[in-house]
């Protein structure tokens, strides 16, 4: 097992590339997984979502402390240190695993009733055990990306998500097949969660196994005492914890919220249920689509470079790699916004069929059916795509020149208004469901704000936002307009309420948007010589497109 030599948007591709299966994996575990529980899936959006609350709080800050420290102790050649990073991570974040398990095993009963998803308790217990693997997993992550090794961790995105689909509906069939009642099908099915975590744990072990015995004995055995290492590990780890957890609180806060403010609101307790199912089973699990497969992982490969640039002194590099990680967010992040604007109908269609959910039902005083509560909250989400794009990116900036805190002030700004945006829009009835969308744009707007304003005034942005975001929102835009002009015609001529003609619809809106898209990015000069080059098998690329003069070398 070899280092990646390459830049760190090489790395981001072997990244994007794992990330794209895994959610095709995860979008086609959840469509027949849907079909066997229909409205009932209820029941294990809640349970997985007090899980991935759980799992935010245990560990979200462990592969970016792990690999910060890791890649500043190869930075100084300290192989010995090195693991001790490993091990003190796997102690520390272990045992806060094991006691967030305990928690969640003693108090699901508690936590269904209050979310009013009191059948959810089983399924709520069943995948507590994932909570110290994930740990323990996410230790080994951290330690190949402080290496800048990615496909370790590409490998165990694949089969965990792989054998949570395979053993999550094999269970699932098995319990329907047994006539098990929708509680137990649905515990049943989040036990592949916790099958795929422990897969995925064991094939990382294998790999660090491996790449150790390949590196041989250290020669160094100069290392910082432990004491130094937990208090490093915990300086990182706590801000970018509180961040992530933060951000991740918006879908826990859905399950909190969503059900217990439209009943409130004078909305009948199983109308509620199937508003907050079709929200979140259909519209959550493809928002994320796009930003996870193409934006994410910039993000998580950039930290270990700016590390080293950081811990080398190199302030110049430091900023370059800043602005070109911004840039790249904003270029691939703001078309992708505005795609699945044009494509969101289409897309959700083709995944779960028009007729989801197994009939219309009432809501005020309209007959909707749920595929179009989906699509018009996918709407609403597909807006927030941009902002959580650059989110992303500038939450791993500033922990990178160890300015975490800050990135916790934004996040918990942009959480409190989603809070109260959230509690207070889906009491209206005119929104209602649509006030949870809403909400989460306004929190990714408002901490993203934030920290581009952190960034700047520490002096790491000094470019305008003109400059920096202009050219590619207004080729978004205009790719978001040819999108959508395709999307209409296409439907005139394919039934877009049947998959074979959603799907037509979306690949026509999608192909016709994003090549347009490419087109005017190039021709109003919205991506330079300096960013194409560091693409993966971007200097043949550079080479000839400036051969063909649609590119200059000026930055």
């Amino acid at each position: 097992m070899k280092k990646n030599s390459g830049t760190f948007l090489t790395e981001a591709l072997i990244i994007s590339v794992s990330n794209l299966i895994t959610k095709v994996i995860g979008v086609a575990f959840k469509i027949p997984l849907g079909n066997m529980l229909q409205n009932n899936m209820e029941m294990f959006t809640a349970a997985y979502s007090v899980y991935a609350m759980l799992f935010m709080l245990s560990n979200a800050g462990l592969p970016v402390a792990l690999s910060r420290s890791v890649a500043v102790a190869v930075a100084k050649k300290r192989r010995k240190e090195e693991g001790r990073v490993f091990w003190a991570g796997v102690l520390m974040f272990g045992s806060i695993g094991t006691v967030l398990m305990l928690a969640m095993l003693l108090g699901a009963d508690a936590i269904a009733r209050y979310s009013e998803h009191a059948d959810a308790a089983l399924a709520i217990r069943l995948v507590a055990p994932c909570l110290p693997l994930v740990c323990v997993s996410s230790s080994l992550r951290g330690f190949f990306q402080g290496h800048r090794i990615m496909v370790p961790t590409a490998i165990y995105h694949f089969l965990e998500s792989f054998f949570k689909m395979v053993v999550g509906l094999g269970a699932a069939y098995y319990a329907t097949l047994r006539g098990y009642s929708a509680p137990v099908k649905a515990a049943y099915a989040i036990l592949g969660i916790t099958a795929g975590s422990l897969v995925g744990l064991i094939f990382l072990i294998i790999c660090k196994r491996i790449y150790e015995k390949s590196r041989g004995k250290a020669v160094s055995l100069e290392t910082d005492d432990y004491p130094t290492i937990y208090k490093n590990l915990l300086k990182v780890a706590l801000p970018v914890a509180a961040t992530s957890t933060a951000l991740y609180l918006s879908n826990f806060l859905d399950t909190l919220v969503i059900k217990k403010g439209l009943i409130a609101s004078g909305v009948a307790e199983n109308v509620a249920g199937r508003l907050y199912t079709a929200y979140t089973t259909l519209a959550l699990s493809v928002s994320d689509l796009l930003p996870a497969t193409f934006v994410y992982p910039i993000a998580i490969s950039i930290l270990p470079a700016i590390t080293s640039s950081v811990t080398l002194g190199d302030d110049k590099k430091t900023r370059e790699y800043m602005n070109l990680s911004i840039r790249i967010s904003a270029i691939i992040g703001m078309p992708c916004a505005f795609l699945m604007l044009a494509v969101a109908r289409p897309v959700l269609v083709f995944l779960y069929g028009s007729a989801w959910g197994g009939s219309s039902f009432m809501w005020n005083g309209n007959e909707v059916w749920a595929v179009d509560i989906a699509a018009n909250g996918l709407r609403i989400l597909s807006m927030g795509i941009m902002f959580i794009s650059l989110l992303s990116t500038t939450n791993s900036l500033l922990p990178a020149v160890k300015k975490s805190y800050l990135t916790t002030i934004s996040v918990f700004t942009g959480v409190a208004a989603l809070a109260v945006t959230e509690i207070v829009l889906i009491r209206i009835p005119a929104i209602g469901i649509y006030g949870a969308p809403i909400a989460s744009v306004v929190c990714y707007a408002v901490a993203l704000a934030m920290n581009m304003h952190f960034l700047r005034k520490l002096g790491y942005i000094k470019n305008s936002y003109a400059r920096l975001f202009a050219v590619p929102l207004m080729c978004s835009l205009i790719c978001g307009i040819t999108s959508l002009s395709a999307v209409i015609i296409t439907s005139a001529i394919f039934n877009a309420d049947r998959r074979f003609g959603a799907f037509a619809v979306m690949c026509a809106g999608g192909l016709v948007g994003a090549a347009t898209y490419v087109f005017t990015l190039v021709a109003f000069g919205g991506i330079t010589a300096q960013e194409i080059r560091l693409l993966p098998k971007g200097a043949k690329l550079c080479e000839f497109m400036l051969k063909k003069g649609w590119i200059t070398e000026k930055r």
